[in-house]
């Protein structure tokens, strides 16, 4: 991978490392992708100097920990860790050279946002600052959950869920997003996910906003069927209702239905984002600082988002570090975007920063700190490592 020199006062990488983190968890629960009965990342870690940067991996540790250590690390050491985007572009030029049908762009994401925190660390100075500057110290947050539960009804189901809603509404969360496409993994099917989402509205009234996410469970027509009822519920956008590589069949759908859609977590770098929006595929778009192809990518679809007059509301489900790289973000956009919030129980979520990202209601504030703004704890770092 070739590059642009150093500055002298800037030192070169010295080091690029996988660190893999797992905790199993005490009970298992579902989305329409799959059961999920452990919490498992792949961070990176970028030292230049004194500092080190660190970012996170979409996905199982497998396949990102090898492609990091083995592919990307040889080519980053003694390059200049403040040209991150053109080490970016560079990386997903050289990974589509080797694997040709697709960039793994979880690896692009994890390198990409660790070298933002390492460029803002040397810097002193926040990611969002080296963005362009804040728009505000705090986002509005949705509580994200109402998972499936292994449970032998839907009435235990329903009321699972309808507890769950209660209680982040209580703790002052004024939106929330729960999940349907029952029928992947359960016995029921979609007139269950309707009643799911109708029995939370009824629980927690119409001055709740409601988000459902389907997690690309349906083909067209049931994905019809199901948007039809949940603007009747006042859903305020209905999340991947059918697979992602369908962006005419999303646009037909976004066309047809009175609730809007939103999509973007399985979609990777501009391009692909850019076909979603002159498509007209969906009216919200949901990029994943470790998934798109870090924060250099969300930056853009954000640019492209504006310009096209819709609203860019990042898709967030990673550790402490995916949370704090996607609040730099969301601290530069315009308008009233939205952290999504998880509150799905995540030891490595919630102790892997010194000073843990915990909410005021329904009020998240975005740290100020150089880089991503937080300090990762190496003693719970040693804790969830598996080596």
């Amino acid at each position: 991978m070739e590059g642009g020199g150093t500055r002298q006062d800037v030192p070169t990488i010295d080091d690029v490392t996988a660190i893999p983190l797992r905790r199993e968890l005490d009970e298992r629960f579902a989305n329409a992708q799959k059961w999920i009965d452990s919490r498992e990342y792949c961070l990176v870690r970028v030292k230049a100097g004194e500092q080190t940067g660190w970012g996170e991996c979409w996905g199982p540790v497998a396949g990102n920990r090898e492609l990091v250590e083995e592919y990307v690390a040889p080519r980053l050491r003694g390059r200049d860790p403040t040209n991150v985007e053109q080490i970016h572009d560079d990386l997903v030029f050289e990974l589509r050279s080797s694997y040709h049908s697709y960039v793994p762009a979880s690896v692009v994401g994890g390198v990409d946002i660790a070298l933002w925190d390492l460029r803002g660390k040397l810097r002193g100075e926040s990611v969002a600052s080296l963005l362009g500057g804040r728009r505000r110290d705090s986002v509005r947050a949705y509580a994200t959950g109402h998972f499936f539960r292994d449970v032998d009804s839907f009435d235990a189901l329903r009321a699972a869920v309808v507890e769950e809603a209660r209680g982040h509404v209580k703790a002052g969360f004024t939106a929330l997003k729960n999940k349907i496409g029952l029928a992947r993994h359960t016995p029921w099917g979609r007139e269950e996910d309707i009643e799911l989402v109708r029995a939370i509205r009824e629980a927690v009234g119409d001055d709740v906003t409601l988000l459902t996410d389907a997690n690309h469970a349906y083909d067209a027509a049931d994905a019809r069927w199901v948007g039809r009822r949940l603007a009747d519920l006042d859903v305020r956008f209905f999340e991947e209702p059918i697979p992602p590589e369908g962006i005419d069949q999303y646009a037909r759908l976004n066309d047809a239905l009175d609730v809007s859609l939103a999509a973007g977590e399985c979609w990777a770098f501009e391009g692909e984002f850019r076909r979603a929006v002159e498509a007209g595929a969906v009216d919200y778009l949901q990029p994943d600082v470790t998934s798109a192809g870090g924060i250099t990518s969300t930056d853009r679809v954000a640019s492209l988002a504006r310009s096209a007059n819709l609203q860019a509301f990042p898709h967030v489900f990673g550790s402490a570090v995916a949370l704090a790289a996607s609040l730099q973000v969301l601290a530069t956009l315009p308008g009233e975007p939205l952290l999504e919030f998880d509150r799905t129980p995540n030891p490595i979520r919630e102790d892997l920063a010194v000073e843990p990202i915990t909410n005021d209601r329904d009020r998240v504030p975005i740290p100020d700190r150089p880089g991503i703004g937080i300090e990762v704890d190496e003693d719970i770092l040693a804790e969830f490592r598996v080596d």
